[in-house]
């Protein structure tokens, strides 16, 4: 089936663009592409319309035409926001290259993630990650696993120790760590609160 394009010209700036195909020796218009007020608009019309052939028919153009994937028109659109998913998959490959994700529990994992990026109270993190990476965990499940993850202390170490000596030859005696939270040090800028001489990692 042969399918052609179609321009009509209502007035001096006003053209409409059809797609049609001959049958019983009649034009028969099986899709209307739009009206175009300016010369631009006419050209992307004119792009839609090929590119309706093209996956209607399997029907090749013998000139190229410009594809017409990459048309937005601006005041059709609306802004949502965006996500940070680059920053996701490439932390969450750390965690699998080092092999955290042993410890199956992807809400845990994925507030981690949220800390590397901004540090905020758990509830916040839980709205953060729908935020940035789009990524919804419900409150009630952080209710109801945190107690359960402190039993994961000795496994975690475990997994982290193995990691290090590893890759890194690392052997220790004695190794001392604080695991304060740093939220508020992230946040507040009064030397009270910031010590910056103050090492958070010893070792002997």
């Amino acid at each position: 089936m042969m399918y052609k394009i179609r321009q009509i010209k209502y007035s001096e700036k006003s053209v409409s663009i059809q797609v049609y195909k001959i049958e019983n020796r009649k034009r028969v218009v099986v899709r209307h592409i739009g009206t175009a007020r300016n010369e631009q608009e006419k050209l992307d019309l004119l792009g839609l319309a090929n590119d309706f052939i093209s996956k209607k028919s399997q029907q090749f153009n013998l000139f190229d035409a410009q594809q017409t994937d990459n048309i937005l028109y601006v005041n059709q659109a609306e802004f949502i926001g965006i996500h940070f998913d680059f920053l996701y998959d490439v932390i969450w490959k750390l965690i699998i290259a080092i092999g955290f994700d042993k410890l199956k529990k992807r809400l845990l994992l994925d507030l981690v993630v949220l800390r590397l990026m901004q540090p905020a109270s758990k509830l916040r993190s839980i709205e953060l990650l729908n935020e940035y990476f789009g990524i919804k965990h419900r409150r009630q499940s952080y209710y109801q696993s945190a107690s359960q993850w402190l039993a994961l202390k000795s496994k975690a170490e475990g997994i982290a120790l193995a990691f290090a000596r590893k890759h890194y030859a690392f052997s220790f005696d004695l190794l001392f760590y604080d695991v304060t939270t740093l939220y508020f040090e992230a946040f507040v800028s009064c030397p009270k609160t910031i010590n910056l001489n103050s090492p958070r990692f010893w070792w002997p």
